[in-house]
């Protein structure tokens, strides 16, 4: 008996979640330019993970910016508190990389998907390509 009335609640949860889901989908979270040429940072929201940090950068580079799939998009600001918007988290990121910045890149590669190294970088098209890993963030 226990485990009937159970069932009956967990199917509601889960069609409730499925619609809401379908419903809202996708929040974009917000990009907010930095001073410099080139300059924004991603603020994080729902959905948090490195590979949607790339992804937002990708579609402000794309769609505000008007960058090309093959420029590259470096970190200059490492995961942590946001410097344009108060208690928030973001990272931040130039397609006009200053010789500092192109220098810590040298040493700032590897095989994952970083937001804690200056200096670590993704062509457009590579981080855009985030984009698509999951439907729903």
């Amino acid at each position: 008996m226990r485990k009937r009335s159970f069932v009956l609640p967990l199917t509601i949860s889960v069609f409730v979640a499925g619609t809401a889901a379908a419903q809202f989908g996708y929040v974009p979270w917000r990009v907010n330019a930095m001073p410099g040429n080139g300059n924004f940072e991603v603020i994080e929201g729902p959905g948090a993970g490195n590979q949607r940090y790339w992804c937002e950068a990708a579609k402000y580079a794309i769609q505000r910016l008007r960058a090309r799939g093959n420029t590259r998009m470096y970190i200059i600001k490492p995961g942590g508190p946001a410097q344009t918007q108060s208690r928030a988290y973001g990272v931040g990121y130039t397609i006009s990389p200053t010789p500092e910045v192109l220098e810590a890149a040298k040493s700032a590669g590897g095989y994952s998907v970083s937001v804690s190294k200056v200096g670590y970088n993704l062509s457009v098209s590579h981080a855009q390509s985030f984009c698509s890993v999951n439907v729903l963030f």
